[in-house]
């Protein structure tokens, strides 16, 4: 959905596949795992992890999924011995230096994936010392609390609260194997972003790493085995309701084709899917075994599972599982459905503590599907949607805080997130600050039940305002970390409203200044609308703009048509993908008749009192006419017989065009673009009849 293009896709999955790779072998090599010579051995295994979970005991940090296709293509094994050579001049282990750095996951993260594509994502990674303050100032017991980052990233939120609990437990003198056991416990993750996954459980083992060394010091036959908590899934659970997946003894995860059929459903008891390692493990295994053709029956007795209900409801899952994979489907259904439950198993259990960076994503950014979901959410389950004039700038952080709290916070439990400093004092945060998110009443009559409220305690721990802080270039917009306190249903709420803390001075450094100072609401207040709210509106927002915007050039015909006017497509520097590399070739030294040519202000062409020379623009109507010729079966939304007849052509130009290459959700055609919330209509609709109002801004 975010790549739009197929071939933007592929380039996009190699670069994942590439940092996967490399953040993989490193893990390997970080424990120890001499990868020079395991490249040689056995390049494949680099990908799968085999010998590395022989070797520690490590299981879910290195997978067979989506990035261990390159054992499968010519030159992969190649490929693997040469990443494995370069990444063996570096020392992993620390034993001839410092090692690593703890972010080291999202370094590379960021090395490989673009700024901008980070940012069509809504991902902006946490620095290392906010999230470490951070997690010091909420688990404030982490022997005792369980952590959940449900937006992990690159998992700098997960080693934060790693060493933090290891500190503890060395301060409380607890043994290692004692230490390991209840770390596993302690801190997970989610993450729906497959490479990000990757990298976040790597940051997991590596900051994990001192525990399990000295666990299997202090005692070197100890099953130090066990899996990495971090889990790719939907922290949201928009795929599914929380009653569809789980039913009263089992969980069943549907497998389907391409075409959305069911093919064979797995099936799992719940009473397993809770002991979360064993049920990790185990799945883990059974996977690596059905894809090296052996018998994955052994992995229940090697995880002795002995209650005869859970062996016959696995065995027949193995089946399925191993059916799967003779048909050629793909192998990654075992990790699948290992990664669809977690998050809807750790929203039955309950955390103490959640903390992390959601994604900063305003919904007129993402995919027409999820954005339907998303609306419905803040509108009908939490009541949160600001609407109006802030519909626009409605994010998605605020529904990510309210239905994180919701799913997996525990009554009494604390929260933590980054949030863009809007969520402060903007408009489209206004009802979310309020601290009781409403959900609207459901059925009719004597059937109608009331709407549930959730309420948190905003006052539980003072905001933290980080706009001041130079150089403030972390986030790529000013931001803040908002605390709260869950207090539960139907109770009432303590907004975020009053003092905050304010840091001021330089970034990541111990000079920095905490200063309370007080928040200043600046949406709207009371009902009263604006006093210039007759007098303004969104005009025609004209996008694509290299579809209709163009420059005149010279008719170089002996004889010229008239009235005419003869164009190329104009590009501008604000035109994006796909539209700023489109080839306009076809659409150069156009004549079109200029009775559908008109003038356009853009912010470019205004000035402190004045205007600049307009821009022009082609649309699909003809000066002097007020109506749109609309026909919802003609190309791209126009009755042709409403265009002349060289600008006819030209629209069915575009309009190929638009459908050629316009995201793949998007349903809108053409002229829906051009007039979207009636922008263009509204003003033809006041140059035909301005009502009194002669001029409007």
């Amino acid at each position: 959905e975010i790549a739009g293009q197929p071939a933007e896709l592929d380039d996009l999955f190699i670069r994942h596949t590439y940092l996967s790779l490399v953040v993989g072998i490193a893990v390997q090599a970080a424990f120890g795992v001499d990868i020079r010579q395991a490249a040689a051995a056995d390049p494949a295994d680099l990908l799968h992890g085999r010998a590395f979970q022989d070797a520690t005991g490590l299981s879910g940090v290195i997978s067979s999924d989506f990035f261990a296709w390159p054992d499968e293509v010519d030159g992969g094994d190649a490929l693997l011995q040469t990443l494995a050579r370069r990444l063996a001049r570096f020392d992993w282990t620390g034993e001839h230096g410092a090692g690593p750095p703890p972010d080291i996951a999202a370094i590379l993260y960021e090395t490989v994936i673009p700024p901008a594509e980070r940012r069509t994502l809504g991902e902006y990674y946490t620095p290392v010392w906010l999230a470490q303050a951070m997690t010091r100032e909420i688990v404030t017991d982490p022997l005792r609390q369980r952590v959940l980052d449900p937006a992990c990233g690159s998992g700098t939120f997960i080693a934060a609260a790693v060493e933090h609990y290891l500190a503890a437990a060395r301060a409380a003198g607890l043994s290692p194997r004692a230490t390991l056991d209840g770390l596993r416990a302690a801190v997970a993750g989610i993450d729906v972003h497959p490479a990000a996954v990757h990298l976040a459980r790597a940051a997991w083992a590596l900051a994990a790493r001192p525990a399990v060394t000295s666990a299997r010091a202090a005692d070197p036959n100890a099953d130090v085995s066990g899996s990495v908590p971090v889990y790719l899934g939907d922290a949201l659970q928009l795929r599914f309701r929380n009653g569809d997946l789980f039913a009263q003894q089992q969980v069943t995860v549907p497998a389907e084709d391409n075409d959305g059929n069911i093919i064979a459903e797995l099936i799992f008891p719940i009473s397993l899917v809770k002991r979360a390692d064993i049920f990790d493990s185990l799945l883990t295994q059974a996977a690596a075994d059905i894809e090296a053709g052996d018998d994955p029956i052994l992995a229940l007795d090697d995880h002795n599972i002995a209650d005869p209900a859970e062996r016959q409801t696995l065995s027949e899952t193995f089946a399925a599982l191993q059916a799967l994979h003779r048909a050629g489907r793909n192998h990654i259904w075992a990790y699948y459905s290992r990664n669809l439950v977690r998050p809807v198993a750790l929203s039955r259990t309950g955390v103490d503590v959640l903390i992390g960076n959601p994604p900063w994503l305003s919904y007129n950014r993402t995919a027409a599907v999820l954005r339907t979901e998303l609306e419905a959410q803040s509108k009908a389950h939490y009541g949160i949607w600001g609407g109006g004039r802030y519909a626009s700038n409605q994010d998605v952080a605020e529904l990510f805080y309210a239905r994180c709290v919701d799913l997996y916070l525990k009554d009494g439990g604390v929260i933590g997130m980054v949030l863009p400093h809007s969520a402060l004092q903007s408009g489209q945060y206004a009802k979310w600050r309020s601290g009781e998110w409403t959900a609207s009443p459901t059925g009719r009559g004597r059937n109608r039940v009331p709407g549930r409220t959730l309420a948190v305690n905003f006052g539980h721990r003072p905001a933290w305002d980080l706009e001041p802080l130079e150089p403030n270039t972390f986030f790529p917009m000013a931001s803040c970390v908002v605390f709260a306190e869950r207090i539960g249903e139907n109770a009432h709420g303590t907004p975020l409203a009053g003092a905050v803390e304010q840091w001021q001075g330089p970034t990541g450094t111990d000079q920095v200044r905490r200063v309370t100072r007080t928040i200043t609401d600046t949406s709207d207040r009371g009902d009263a609308p604006s006093p210039y709210a007759g007098h303004a509106r969104q005009g025609a927002s004209i996008r694509p703009r290299c579809l209709f915007l163009v420059q005149e050039t010279e008719n170089t015909a002996i004889i010229q048509a008239a009235p005419t006017v003869t164009v190329n497509p104009r590009r501008g520097s604000q035109d994006k993908e796909p539209w700023r590399s489109l080839d306009l070739s076809a659409m150069v030294v156009q004549t079109i008749e200029n009775r559908h040519l008109y003038d356009v202000h853009l912010g470019e062409t205004i000035v402190p009192y004045a205007t600049l020379e307009p821009l022009k623009a082609l649309l699909p109507i003809r000066r002097g006419e007020y109506q749109l010729p609309a026909d919802a079966e003609g190309p791209g939304g126009i009755r042709l017989g409403g265009l002349y007849r060289r600008m006819r052509r030209r629209w069915q130009m575009i309009s190929r065009l638009w459908e050629a290459n316009k995201q793949p959700a998007n349903r809108l055609n053409l002229l829906d673009r051009l007039d979207y919330h009636r922008g263009l209509s509204s003003q033809l609709a006041w140059q035909e009849d301005n009502g009194g109002r002669p001029i409007r801004v």
